[in-house]
């Protein structure tokens, strides 16, 4: 399978390692404009760079561009009928392109992907089958919150210059971590109604949003997502409260505890929160669901649902 990757950033850069271990993989062709993109690579043989996209046609494009181009990159390739895997989130707003891309892949029958890896963290999948099993009862509310420091987070660039800083290029805490958003949806489903608020509160040097508070309304509970750029000491957790007691993941610390009726339970088996190997597992599930035909994990109306959650 030949594979196009449209951007080298660090997450582009990332796939590109785990796309050149792949045996399906017979060739990949790069489009960047970032010069040492193939210096993290030892064995380079299947791998090169093309100034053109016109020139070659690969089986799937994986697009990892500044999110503002995401939309338009997508439109270009799907018109030729390349098989789309698009990093998170889909696009940087709820333009017209959408509907446009959305006639494209119907027409032309093509799979697209979103690249929400966080679907494939052991952690997630082990509290859906918690949660299912009845282990903490009836749910009554869950709190999201993930929280870092934007200038620790980007310390190896200028963070006011990075596309993070920027509302105009897809920037913004909702976007950069709409992560938290689509596996609130992978756990529960979609919310019934919903509130959100967005603001820049601090004095980052930035004219994107540093805060994000969303208010998800479902059947019988009450889930609040908090996204923010500012916290120095780093924080990823859900809680889920419920009418026997509470289930909490801390994705940093990397452990999950039970607490139901007094009787506590602390699993932190270290396979169920190994990050790296989501990004593998996410793009060989999309390269599988190309070759056998199948739907993939995450949908373009799952990327489209995750929008309307931040835009609502």
């Amino acid at each position: 399978m030949k594979i196009l990757l449209v951007g080298c950033g660090s997450i582009g850069r990332r796939h590109l390692e785990n796309l050149n271990q792949l045996s399906e993989v017979s060739q990949i062709f790069v489009y960047s404009k970032v010069k040492h993109c193939l210096d993290c690579l030892e064995d380079k043989h299947k791998v090169s760079m093309v100034k053109s996209l016109n020139a070659i046609q690969p089986d799937v494009a994986i697009i990892a561009n500044e999110t503002n181009r995401h939309i338009n990159t997508a439109v270009i390739l799907a018109k030729k009928g390349i098989h789309l895997f698009v990093e998170k989130p889909l696009a940087h707003n709820l333009s017209g392109k959408l509907e446009l891309l959305k006639k494209i892949i119907k027409l032309k029958k093509i799979k697209l992907g979103v690249g929400y890896n966080l679907r494939f963290l052991g952690a997630f999948e082990f509290i859906k089958t918690k949660l299912s099993q009845g282990a903490i009862g009836k749910i009554y509310f869950a709190k999201i919150e993930v929280g870092q420091y934007l200038p620790f987070w980007r310390s190896k660039c200028d963070y006011s210059i990075s596309y993070s800083a920027s509302k105009k290029r897809g920037g913004g805490v909702a976007l950069d971590l709409s992560h938290e958003i689509d596996y609130m949806r992978f756990l529960f489903g979609d919310p019934n109604s919903c509130k959100v608020a967005k603001a820049k509160v601090s004095s980052l040097k930035i004219d994107s949003e540093d805060v994000f508070e969303g208010i998800y309304v479902y059947d019988n509970f009450i889930c609040n997502v908090h996204m923010d750029y500012l916290q120095k000491n780093k924080k990823r957790v859900i809680r889920i409260e419920g009418e026997k007691g509470e289930l909490i993941c801390d994705l940093i610390n990397k452990k999950i505890v039970i607490d139901v009726l007094g009787k506590k339970t602390i699993v932190s088996d270290k396979k169920l929160f190994d990050l790296d190997k989501t990004y593998k597992d996410e793009i060989f599930s999309f390269i599988k669901s190309v070759k056998f035909n199948r739907k993939p994990a995450v949908t373009f109306e799952d990327g489209v649902k995750v929008l309307k959650l931040i835009e609502a």
